[in-house]
């Protein structure tokens, strides 16, 4: 597996020609992916993302991804609703199942709120068999595309079996205030909450706070939710107020489940540890969901991220989407990392 790039779609489809013993998986902006499906070969993914992201920084043109050899690869367009393609996702994953260094790489629509629907229908797999993935993502109209080959699907699974190490990473850079809500009215698939401690979500949230609820949405970026599982926790962000107080997420959130309130935490010692958990790593594939991207902006951050990472890394390459799943769980505000420990499975070629 390596990483790549490149300026047009019409040098995208002379490269998968010429190579096409190759996977080509590839994101992009939206109009960019939109206009490039038609030229496809059969052996390239287009995903379209916000802002793709790089060892020198994040930028808006062209194309980038992963090259991989195709024998290494099981590709499953995954259909609405998911259980139509569950028998072609099971014979997927056995094709990979005894390695123990496997993953999934899972490409979702960033527009129908699925995620969750999605990842329930991998029950079948391993509870310790690794997941990453993203929400494809796009600012322009709130529209996201994902093609294999020149068809656009609705979502896509990506089994692989490299020869490497592989490693997964979470990172997150909000740590919990001490304030905790108890989701006390909720509808899970509509992804709302109704109330907070008894009282309108907005308005128990603002409280906690010590702001009013008009101060609230402009808040949001610097204190969403957490989920808190062990010592870890799981992002979960607000979307919008609505007219009777409730608040729409962009994640799935349990009645009668504590959440925290959470805020960001010291991003050098975050980095850090990051840094630790990966080690070296010969390549870095990083998901940033668009809340993070964001707030990376504000704060002006992201180049002491992408210092960070290039400190562990030979290659890194990544993008920017509307969601990100880890293991079983769809996330927000968070990064998910994959690191390819020692890749021997393509030279420079």
């Amino acid at each position: 597996m390596k990483t790549i790039s490149f300026s047009n779609a019409v040098s995208i489809k002379e490269y998968a020609l010429k190579h096409c013993d190759q996977t080509l998986i590839l994101f992009g902006k939206n109009q960019l992916v939109t206009t490039a499906i038609e030229l496809m070969p059969e052996n390239v993914v287009l995903c379209s993302t916000e802002r793709l992201v790089s060892s020198t920084g994040v930028s808006e043109t062209g194309f980038s991804g992963l090259v991989v050899a195709s024998q290494y690869t099981e590709l499953v367009p995954i259909d609405e609703p998911p259980i139509l393609s569950l028998a072609s996702l099971q014979q997927a994953y056995q094709q990979v199942a005894a390695d123990p260094n496997a993953f999934l790489l899972l490409l979702c629509d960033g527009c129908q709120a699925h995620e969750e629907m999605i990842l329930t229908s991998f029950y079948f797999l391993d509870p310790h068999f690794k997941m990453i993935g993203g929400s494809a993502a796009d600012e322009n109209k709130g529209q996201t595309v994902i093609s294999l080959g020149n068809k656009k699907i609705p979502n896509l699974a990506i089994f692989f079996s490299l020869p490497a190490k592989t490693l997964l990473i979470k990172e997150n850079l909000y740590l919990p205030i001490g304030k905790r809500l108890l989701v006390t009215k909720a509808d899970p698939l509509k992804r709302v909450v109704y109330t907070f401690n008894g009282r309108p979500a907005a308005e128990e949230y603002a409280n906690q706070l010590g702001i009013s609820v008009a101060e609230l949405t402009a808040s949001f970026i610097r204190h969403p939710i957490g989920k808190k599982r062990g010592e870890d926790i799981y992002i979960n962000s607000p979307q919008r107020i609505n007219d009777d107080h409730s608040i729409s997420f962009y994640a799935q959130i349990i009645p009668n489940t504590f959440v925290e309130i959470l805020t960001p935490g010291k991003i050098d010692q975050i980095l850090t540890k990051t840094r630790q958990q990966i080690g070296q790593a010969e390549l870095l594939f990083s998901i940033h969901c668009t809340l993070r991207n964001r707030y990376l902006i504000q704060s002006q951050q992201w180049g002491k991220v992408l210092a960070s990472l290039n400190q562990v890394a030979t290659q890194q390459i990544g993008f920017v989407s509307n969601g990100e799943q880890f293991n079983w769980q769809h996330l927000n505000q968070t990064m998910v990392l994959l690191a390819i420990k020692e890749n021997t499975e393509m030279g420079d070629d």
